[in-house]
């Protein structure tokens, strides 16, 4: 009797050391509805301001040029809205895949069944992409998900994703590097950062005036002072704003701790 409850698989157990295979899929596909949504918005907002310009006086070819404004907004939103349709499809076969997978360690009743060893393979197979994605190692990583077919059990285009930001913002060839794409992604993830209370996007800010006040031209001083106004302003924001005001106060070649470099 000891022996049979020692061999009984506590599937639920499992499932739970396993949910973010799951839950990544899930955020991802909320956040492409969004996304969506957002598009329409600001598709119909744009669709009603420029059929609003048309009056009764309008003249035969300022109608013409609001329809052709119109439909240009229209194809835009359909070529953005396609693209969101084809990760939605990638997304739930992603989730179909992995719902299968953990429904067969469901449906194994022992850890002695062979089924059972063939599942554990398969996520160890699972572990290591991980292990190599997360130290880096993206294409060897993708191989061995390719060869084992696991593809969709992995996440390998979020670590992409990651890994273009990382190379944007360490730069290439001794420049510095560029923060725009991060920036882009805050963007995108702005409710999710704002929730954990991330101070990235202000790090990034304060990057971006680095950049500029580095130079130590006085076109570019301007255009920090008006981009400290623009994003360094109240609450939060006024210790950045200190920091930036810091900076304009010394040399790039300073001496001075924090602003050495």
């Amino acid at each position: 009797m000891a022996e049979l409850a020692s061999t009984k698989l506590d599937s639920d157990s499992h499932l739970l050391l396993d949910q973010p295979l799951l839950r990544l899929p899930h955020e991802l596909l909320r956040k492409n509805l969004k996304s969506a949504q957002r598009h329409i918005e600001i598709a119909n907002k744009g669709i009603a301001a420029s059929i609003q310009t048309l009056t009764t006086h309008s003249s035969p070819a300022e109608t013409l040029a609001a329809l052709d404004a119109t439909l240009l907004k229209a194809q835009t939103l359909k070529r953005k809205l396609k693209a969101l349709h084809a990760e939605e499809a990638t997304l739930h076969r992603q989730q179909k895949a992995r719902i299968a997978h953990l429904q067969e360690l469901h449906d194994l009743p022992t850890i002695v069944d062979v089924k059972y060893d063939v599942w554990a393979q398969t996520r160890l197979d699972r572990l290591l992409v991980d292990y190599l994605l997360r130290q880096n190692y993206l294409a060897s990583a993708r191989q061995l998900a390719e060869a084992k077919g696991i593809v969709d059990l992995v996440d390998i285009p979020v670590f992409e994703e990651c890994g273009r930001i990382e190379a944007s913002l360490r730069g290439a060839n001794g420049e510095y590097g560029d923060v725009r794409e991060a920036l882009g992604w805050c963007a995108e993830n702005k409710q999710a950062l704002k929730k954990i209370g991330s101070i990235l996007e202000l790090e990034l800010r304060l990057q971006q005036f680095i950049e500029l006040a580095r130079t130590g031209e006085m076109d570019k001083l301007m255009e920090a002072i008006a981009h400290a106004r623009k994003h360094f302003v109240g609450g939060q924001d006024t210790l950045y704003g200190l920091r930036a005001g810091g900076l304009l106060a010394h040399a790039p070649d300073t001496m001075v701790e924090p602003y050495k470099v």
